[in-house]
């Protein structure tokens, strides 16, 4: 229910135009905002204040700033003195605070997600001088450069750097004051054609560009921001849509996703500002003004944007495969001519092919979204390494090798690399490669999580020999296993097969890693049996879903004959678990090689990562579906995944249009009849079996 209502004045000094109202329910105010667009004319702005003085309950003024600062240089913006000096009676409020606020958090998040977006990156500011961020991108890497003088003396001088800017300020704070108010404006020379076209040079020369609505309101030309990273304090309706059709990258807006703030004709933080102050107000709330923003963004979960990209360009990300067996390593560049070669000749040289450098294998394309309709190309990189080689060499050799491909891929444009099969085993999963790569990385393997319990859960319920615990959407009456459980993707599998069985057998090397993990399943999931063992084979008679994922580099993980009749066996280890001839011995027992994917749109792939086409593993998924989100960010990282991120990924994979590819045995698809043979089988088996260690 509204409580009241809130007249407030907007007075718009970079637009010129008709006066217009609106009515907006803010926190259960009605506000009543009337806008008067005056362009750069402080006379007019002080007559309507003093107008309005006494009348409103708030006035807001959008394009003049509070002050001007660089470096340890900072002055009060004249004009503002001259305004506040008019509002006697009437509150008078401007953008800088509470902008300023989301400027630093909206950067701050960004950056944590990819410390390095604005490293070693040109970044041109419209006018740094008023910019609340600055001194972030400047900490950041960026070489900054600013176009203040140009703005607003016409001159065709490229300030280079904080010190040349600070300088700048430094002579505008011993002017300014003797200047004749609104003299010299933002649109004085913006409209010019020799200004124009220095700008659009400088502009295209960059590759980030920072800016304020206002001014992006009164550019007439907006093609020069194609394929560049486009940072403001908010966006217009009509300037988002401008922006859009001339396919800018990124675009970083530090106005909050609020849908309050949404329904606004005119998102100025200074609007934003008023409205807050004044529900402060009609609250009689004791808080200052800082604290009652801190308030309000807990209460309404605001939250500072992420990056967005304009629709229409087609973005890039990489991925980096190695062969996981010998045979597929002469498939390699110049790598053919030893295929023929003696055995000793093939193992002298695949124990010296993880020191040549990567390079690039292939590309992935046609990859659309069907929800938002961006395209993805994702260009593949190949390490010449097996899995023995990747775990016996220098593991800052491998990451010096990854790195490379990131640096290759950064130079042809891709925002995101991804790790494949073994190159997120080594080390640290990822996380050394993230801190010395130019752009973000993801092991891949929160989707792999993912995906491996969604073609497992899709093939029990196709055999259809478990049944569900009644009175339950998701549980099943089964038991699980899940082998190599305290590795990352075995962790995460045992926490998510912990909300769909009653019971579960958790199996690795680690005893006390084993129980710390039985630990952290009873809590997720009180109710069901959750036991650990350093050897499988007793419990496997009994057990419906068995999912491998340990880094097995020869032998049996488990006794194939132990197996129950109708069990699934998810191997989703690289290289497999479970061989062609061990699956061979059990057609009543069902093996599946875990959940490949089928990127929406359609995909073309011009190289060979053994799988049938387009299916693709599900860490390549991962990486594209990020690029698709938008989502340019070190997303899995280490070897302890988050259950948040397996389910955001996921999320965002049908979001897309993302599905499961047919799935994979070790004989190729399973198809629908491989499903009945294998259930007649094994009810046939199951009249005749026994569930106690060493029965048949």
């Amino acid at each position: 229910m509204l409580t009241r209502e809130r007249k407030i004045i907007l007075l718009h000094m970079m637009a010129e135009g008709p006066v217009s109202q609106e009515y907006v329910d803010f926190g259960g105010i009605c506000f009543n905002i009337t806008e008067h667009k005056i362009g750069w004319d402080f006379v007019t702005a002080e007559a309507l204040i003093k107008k309005y003085d006494g009348y409103a309950d708030g006035i807001a003024v959008s394009g003049v700033q509070k002050r001007l600062a660089a470096g340890n240089t900072s002055f009060m913006h004249p004009g503002y003195l001259f305004l506040l000096r008019a509002a006697v009676r009437t509150p008078f409020y401007m953008a800088d605070d509470v902008r300023d606020f989301f400027s630093d958090w909206t950067l701050h998040r960004i950056l944590k997600e990819q410390p390095k977006m604005f490293q070693g990156r040109n970044v041109l500011f419209h006018s740094a001088a008023v910019s609340p961020c600055l001194e972030k991108i400047t900490n950041a890497g960026a070489r900054v450069a600013s176009a203040d003088m140009l703005l607003l003396s016409g001159l065709p001088v490229l300030l280079k750097g904080t010190k040349q800017i600070e300088t700048y300020v430094k002579l505008l704070r011993l002017t300014a004051y003797a200047l004749k108010l609104g003299a010299i404006g933002p649109d004085t020379y913006i409209f010019k054609t020799r200004v124009k076209e220095r700008f659009a040079k400088w502009v295209r020369a960059s590759d980030v560009f920072v800016t304020f609505g206002n001014l992006l309101d009164l550019m007439d030309d907006l093609s020069i921001l194609k394929e560049k990273i486009v940072i403001a304090d908010y966006l217009s309706a009509e300037t988002r849509r401008r922006i859009a059709a001339v396919k800018t990258t990124q675009i970083i807006e530090f106005i909050p996703d609020n849908t309050a703030i949404g329904s606004l004709q005119s998102r100025h933080f200074s609007l934003l500002t008023t409205m807050l102050d004044q529900k402060r107000i009609s609250e009689d709330s004791p808080l200052s003004f800082d604290e009652y923003v801190l308030k309000w963004v807990q209460e309404q979960n605001v939250y500072p944007n992420r990056l967005r990209s304009s629709a229409g360009i087609a973005r890039r990300c990489a991925f980096v495969i190695h062969p996981l067996v010998q045979s597929q390593l002469w498939k390699s560049r110049g790598m053919s001519a030893f295929e023929k070669a003696p055995a000793a000749v093939k193992d002298w040289v695949e124990s010296k092919a993880g020191l040549l450098p990567v390079f690039r294998y292939g590309t992935l394309k046609g990859a659309i979204s069907q929800k938002t309709g961006q395209e993805v190309i994702c260009d593949i990189y190949a390490y010449c390494a097996t899995p023995k080689q990747l775990l016996s060499l220098d593991e800052d050799l491998i990451y010096n090798r990854i790195v490379q491909a990131a640096e290759q891929a950064m130079r042809r444009g891709a925002g995101i690399l991804g790790l494949g099969a073994y190159t997120k085993v080594v080390g640290d999963a990822g996380v050394t490669i993230a801190k010395r790569s130019p752009i973000p990385v993801t092991n891949g393997n929160s989707y792999s999580a993912s995906t491996t319990l969604w073609a497992a859960r899709v093939m029990v319920e196709k055999l259809g020999l478990v049944k569900p615990v009644v009175n339950s959407q998701n549980r099943m009456r089964a038991k699980a296993m899940v082998i190599g459980a305290t590795g990352s993707i075995g962790r995460v599998s045992s926490l998510l097969v912990s909300l769909v069985v009653d019971e579960l057998v958790l199996v690795a090397t680690r005893p006390d890693k084993l129980l710390e993990l039985r630990q952290e399943v009873l809590e997720l999931s009180p109710n069901i049996t959750v036991r650990v063992t350093t050897n499988p084979n007793p419990e496997l008679r009994d057990t419906d879903l068995v999912v491998t994922a340990t880094s097995n580099q020869g032998g049996e993980i488990l006794d194939i004959e132990q197996v129950k009749p109708g069990a699934v066996i998810c191997d989703c280890s690289r290289p497999l678990d479970i061989g062609r001839d061990a699956a061979a011995k059990r057609p009543d027992v069902l093996v599946i090689e875990s959940g490949e994917v089928l990127l929406p749109g359609n995909v073309e792939l011009d190289c060979d990562i053994g799988l049938p086409k387009p299916a693709v593993y599900a860490c390549l998924a991962e990486t594209v579906l990020l690029a698709m989100e938008g989502r340019l960010e070190s997303f899995s990282l280490s070897k302890q995944l988050s259950m948040e991120k397996v389910k955001e990924i996921y999320k965002i994979g049908i979001k897309h249009g993302a599905t499961l590819s047919a799935i994979q045995g070790p004989n190729g698809v399973i198809a629908d009849e491989d499903i009945v043979a294998c259930r007649k089988l094994a009810l046939k088996r199951l009249k005749n079996w026994k569930s106690s260690k060493g029965a048949s």
